[in-house]
């Protein structure tokens, strides 16, 4: 337990913990916003926007999931519950997890938190001393970097080359790693790009963590959303489970983004000094969201609608591919999951930012530069195809049409 987590657990609530990490105003806010805000800014005016800009699914929720919540806050499911979860969820959860991560999973190894973000925020206060490393994927989430420097650590990115898939190259990652390294954070499926690891790299990434100290946190952001063929959890069933901690949200691959459902699982070890963290900060996730998350993960309603909502972003993404593959001045690695694209528009002859603040302005198509996930981000832009398919086709045309005049 770090010292920051004993003065937690013992002190009187009247307590301070000396600051030791950045100040809020040192943290930059996710570039996405400003595009959205400039996109908004534009519809106002009257313009027809199409926003490619965010990843939020634009399908509903399923309704039995729904309908699980509603029933529960009817129930009376409207109360506190113990910070990291109602005792009787966390063990159906232990039970699915277990199952999917190929290891055994405790009830107490599962704590739900108000979105997936805290699970980095947590793991990186309960590892990451001022001064430490943390190996992030470049280009990457932007948040992680800025939750690392909030911590008061060091992000170290490791690049996703295009020419390599946006696949991590283990030696590129191993020249990274020093004494002072304490997290390494993996994404599969990926954002911005879509990639999905591969078999081999995992060996790798194993041999790898083996070799070393340091903790995995695994972000699934984007579980069920694979079209690889690829099973990524069989893949990495092989890491040490004492170094690994889980990342869920059911934001991206069950339409819940406003529901903030959070699911860390954590090493046993671990578990009780996040636990903490969750009783001195959100106190709960609300109880009837929690009390709909069986039915969102294991009622047999569930994977019926799964393959519906996977089989729609999938016919997106086909339809993205060609017509982006189509364009002039445009090279693409086609993503193998998530609902994301991330052209190289380089050479079109504009920077990535002004590529899109033009490509805005011009045509109405909002996307996000490149360069916003990190530097091997440049060059490129993000589209999400989370749009009706008809809008998509027209951002298409319209981001086509733009192309051929820069050529």
């Amino acid at each position: 337990m770090t010292e920051a987590l004993r003065t937690l657990a013992t002190a009187p609530s009247t307590s301070r913990i000396a600051p030791a990490k950045p100040p809020l105003h040192s943290l930059r806010r996710h570039s996405a916003f400003a595009v959205q805000r400039q996109a908004d800014e534009l519809a106002a005016t009257g313009r027809d926007v199409i926003h490619l800009e965010l990843g939020e699914p634009d399908l509903p929720t399923a309704t039995h999931i729904v309908s699980a919540m509603v029933s529960s806050a009817r129930d009376g499911w409207t109360h506190y519950t113990a910070p990291a979860g109602d005792p009787e969820v966390r063990q159906h959860l232990a039970g699915h997890y277990a199952r999917l991560l190929r290891m055994p999973v405790a009830a107490e190894q599962v704590l739900l938190v108000p979105g997936s973000n805290m699970v980095l925020h947590f793991a990186l206060l309960t590892l990451v001393a001022p001064g430490d490393e943390v190996l992030l994927p470049d280009p990457g989430f932007p948040v992680y970097a800025e939750l690392v420097r909030l911590a008061g650590g060091v992000p170290v990115g490791y690049p996703l080359r295009s020419a390599a898939g946006f696949v991590p190259d283990i030696a590129d990652l191993a020249a990274r790693v020093t004494a002072r390294t304490r997290l390494l954070v993996i994404n599969s499926p990926h954002n911005p790009t879509g990639a999905v690891m591969l078999p081999q790299t995992a060996r790798e990434l194993t041999d790898l963590v083996r070799q070393h100290s340091f903790y995995v946190l695994r972000d699934e952001a984007y579980r069920g959303l694979n079209w690889s063929g690829a099973d990524t959890d069989a893949m990495l069933a092989e890491l040490p489970p004492e170094r690994v901690i889980v990342s869920e949200t059911l934001s991206k691959s069950h339409a819940m983004c406003g529901w903030r459902a959070g699911i860390m699982v954590s090493p046993p070890h671990l578990a009780a000094d996040f636990a903490v963290l969750l009783t001195n900060t959100n106190c709960c996730m609300p109880a009837f969201v929690q009390r709909a998350l069986p039915a969102a993960l294991t009622a047999p309603e569930t994977a019926v609608w799964s393959a519906r909502y996977a089989a729609e972003y999938r016919a997106r993404r086909e339809l993205t591919v060609a017509r982006l593959l189509d364009m002039p001045a445009v090279r693409l690695t086609p993503p193998l999951g998530a609902f994301y694209a991330f052209p190289d528009i380089s050479d079109a002859g504009l920077p990535d930012a002004v590529f899109a603040q033009r490509l805005l302005a011009e045509t109405g198509v909002a996307v996000m530069p490149g360069s916003s996930y990190g530097r091997h981000g440049s060059g490129h832009v993000r589209l999400s195809f989370t749009q009706p398919p008809h809008r998509l086709a027209d951002a298409l045309d319209r981001m086509h049409r733009f192309m051929e005049t820069l050529a």
